[in-house]
């Protein structure tokens, strides 16, 4: 049974679409909220479109059942909803990394506005957050995301729910893998922030009437922008990296 209009094939555009609109949602770069959803709706029915001619000989021929068409296309949502969010959970390495500075420096109560989150967020998190999206597009990065889409119908069969193991062990990896990127760019900081301590803990120790505080806080403000500005860009590379291994085998790049 088939369900075209004008020649166009419904059921193969709307199961590709629910796919290809959750990742859209979600992916970093093209999926951040200063995009007006609008902009990414169109977007996405237009790879839609793109990709429909090549990716329509992958599609099932559609059930007799109205209920079964939309559980596959409920399917096909959530397939798109756990790629865009694992891609997404990658996102946050960077705010666990502003934060992690904005302890170390002692700035981690200023706070200004976010354009990616159209809310206000701490200043560190916000600079690296702003600093990730233009590199992914700076780098091409987001053309390994369209490239993951395509491939991840190779990997999930359109209509066939994904195991629900293989989901979670995905979330997991996405969660510690983001955990230990966010360490990996702030390491400079907090390696500089503990030789830092252990050096005002033996001069308070040697001067007793020493105000330690006066004395710290301008050096742990200076201290902390020289040790961002010499390691953050291998850090945003370790990061951009991580973005890359997670894209590049649905898109068998």
């Amino acid at each position: 049974m088939g369900l075209t209009l004008y020649g166009v094939d419904l059921w193969a555009g709307a199961l590709l679409f629910a796919r290809v609109g959750a990742l859209i949602m979600l992916l970093p770069g093209v999926g951040e909220q200063a995009v007006p959803a609008r902009v990414r709706l169109a977007f996405a029915v237009l790879l839609t479109a793109i990709l429909a001619p090549s990716l329509a000989n992958t599609i099932p021929d559609p059930p007799a059942d109205v209920w079964a068409m939309g559980g596959m296309l409920i399917t096909e949502i959530v397939i798109g909803l756990i790629l865009g969010g694992a891609a997404r959970l990658l996102m946050t390495a960077l705010a666990t990394a502003g934060q992690i500075m904005g302890l170390e420096t002692g700035l981690a109560f200023a706070q200004t506005a976010d354009p990616t989150q159209t809310q206000s967020g701490q200043i560190f998190a916000v600079f690296l957050g702003l600093f990730g999206v233009a590199l992914i597009f700076a780098t091409e990065l987001h053309h390994v995301f369209l490239a993951g889409i395509v491939g991840s119908y190779g990997v999930f069969s359109p209509g066939v729910a994904p195991d629900a193991g293989d989901a979670a062990q995905l979330a997991i990896r996405s969660v510690s893998t983001s955990f230990l990127v966010g360490l990996q760019i702030a390491a400079p900081v907090i390696v500089g922030g503990l030789i830092f301590r252990v050096g005002l803990g033996a001069l308070a120790r040697l001067i007793p009437t020493i105000q330690v505080f006066f004395v710290a806080l301008p050096l742990q403000l200076l201290g902390g922008f020289c040790l961002i500005a010499l390691g953050v860009s291998a850090g945003m590379l370790v990061w951009l990296q991580s973005l890359r291994e997670f894209a590049s085998p649905l898109g068998g790049l």
